[in-house]
């Protein structure tokens, strides 16, 4: 259940397994059917995994509800918080090989990008080792002399979880680590094209001794894993982290199943405005960073920029000074060069649409593009150049659609009162940020901004500890800080009365 993988740039050759995790083991699928995962840096085959299908989620949910029934809402908040500060340990120790994972399977840069995931990865599993425990707590409230009440927060029982391609185990960390805090056991379903570095996270797990049936992977198509997943009757509640269109799906089949309850994390349009009285080189940075860390693969990616007239000449200007000398592809155009700040985009299908929304603009609407470091016809794998688009009109298709790319729009604004009502002109809410020294502006913003996350003079810097989530159609609920924890919760009142 085992195939071996080499990964020359690290001198690291190890053995990656292939099976389904069910109940602490890898299993073939009940069909035996398999996907190929390929690595977008090349676009040739890493390694083939077993693909679970309805009948083998049915198995991941059987062991997880056993494992909750009889083992895990048994264990003390103390025993779940020492299993998570094992697992700490553990990720510490593999953390090079999870991020060349990472790489090797997503084309993130290894050096600039995966490491830095796995260190936040870590900060999750500490922050949730910490947590077990300390959130959650209940209350007691007086009712009268005869009688009082106590509310208690517990678990869900079995939570089917979904994760996406584009930061495969960090966002089954946001998830994973607050939910077993919590008391919950878990079938996880990670995507068909990034699920190596779940799979090998998973042997970890039961290195930190967490008991069979608790953690469950099942990597899959989503049309049939997903779908099962999402209607099992036996899955108590279900997170999901993707496109909002497969999240609407996600909810339906929640609500036909047994009216489980939902969180989701969709799509983005996030827009940064840039005020004139703002520091230019900063605002350049944070939203160059915003648009092309990760190749733009990043649901709050601030893929619309909207600048103040009196400075838009030389905002651009700044911005694709900046933009050609950091965000490049490096000589070899290798992730794991350690000159690479943009990798490939993951697929081959996600190449085509990207470049597909590109020719929209350029031949369609006859926008003005500018691209930075032209790759040569030769080059291997699925890299798109760091691209944007300039004077978008607000109703382009570019500037209404989510693109998944790093590929951003540039606009104009007059106002204050305009720079609002473009920045919520949108069916997202996810994220936003706003770039300005006048802290007027800067609260007026906060206040008026329709999004779940407002970055003020930076962009795309979330931390561990705040709450994090959409407003409109980028989702329902909150992951990371308490919240992380807490949705993973749900509350019981206990009447008691005293005078019998």
């Amino acid at each position: 259940m085992f195939t071996s993988i080499n990964i020359p740039q690290l001198g690291i050759r190890y053995e990656q397994p292939v099976g389904l995790f069910i109940n602490n083991k890898f299993v073939k699928s009940k069909n035996g059917s398999q996907i190929d995962t390929i690595n977008p840096s090349t676009g040739e085959k890493t390694a083939s995994f077993y693909a679970a299908g309805a009948a083998d989620v049915d198995d991941a949910v059987k062991a997880a509800k056993h494992a909750y029934d009889e083992v895990w809402s048994k264990t003390s908040p103390s025993e779940r918080s020492d299993l998570l500060w094992k697992l700490v340990e553990l990720i510490e120790r593999d953390k090079k090989l999870l991020a060349a994972l990472e790489t090797l399977d997503s084309g993130k840069p290894y050096h600039s990008n995966a490491l830095g995931d796995l260190e936040q990865i870590i900060s999750v599993t500490k922050y949730y080792a910490g947590a077990a425990g300390k959130i959650g707590l209940g209350k007691q409230i007086p009712i009268s002399q005869d009688k009082y009440a106590v509310t208690f927060q517990v678990p869900y029982g079995v939570v089917g979880q979904v994760v996406p391609w584009n930061y495969p185990l960090a966002m089954a960390s946001w998830k994973m680590q607050g939910c077993l805090a919590a008391g919950n056991t878990i079938v996880i379903k990670p995507a068909e094209n990034t699920s190596l570095s779940l799979l090998y996270f998973a042997q970890l797990l039961v290195e930190a001794g967490f008991p069979p049936g608790v953690v469950n992977v099942v990597p899959g198509h989503g049309g049939e894993a997903g779908t099962a997943l999402a209607s099992h009757p036996n899955v108590d509640k279900v997170a999901f982290t993707g496109s909002t269109n497969v999240g609407k799906l996600v909810m339906e089949c929640a609500g036909k199943s047994n009216l489980k309850p939902v969180t989701l994390e969709c799509g983005g349009k996030s827009p940064a405005v840039v005020f004139e009285d703002a520091k230019i080189e900063n605002a350049v940075e944070w939203c160059a960073m915003g648009i092309f860390y990760n190749s733009g693969q990043n649901c709050t990616a601030n893929s619309r920029i909207y600048v103040q007239e009196s400075i838009y000449e030389k905002f651009l200007e700044a911005f694709k000074s900046h933009a050609t000398k950091t965000w490049k592809f490096g000589a070899k155009r290798d992730p794991f060069d350690e000159d690479c700040t943009v990798g490939p985009v993951i697929s081959e299908s996600q190449y085509k649409r990207i470049k597909g929304y590109i020719e929209h603009g350029v031949k369609e609407e006859g926008l003005q593009v500018e691209t930075i470091h032209e790759l040569p016809p030769d080059s291997k794998g699925y890299f798109i150049q760091p691209t944007f688009f300039t004077n978008v009109p607000q109703n382009s298709k570019l500037n209404r659609e989510e693109i998944f790319g790093p590929v951003a729009v540039i606009s104009t604004f007059k106002d204050e009162d305009e720079a609002i009502k473009l920045a919520n002109d949108t069916d997202y809410g996810l994220a936003s940020a706003v770039f300005t020294q006048d802290i007027g502006i800067a609260t007026r913003f906060v206040r008026d901004i329709k999004a779940g996350t407002v970055w003020v003079n930076s962009s795309n810097d979330e931390d561990i500890s705040v709450p994090f989530g959409g407003f409109k159609m980028s989702g329902i609920g909150r992951e990371l800080g308490e919240a992380g924890m807490e949705t993973y919760l749900q509350t019981k009142s206990a009447h008691f009365n005293i005078t019998v």
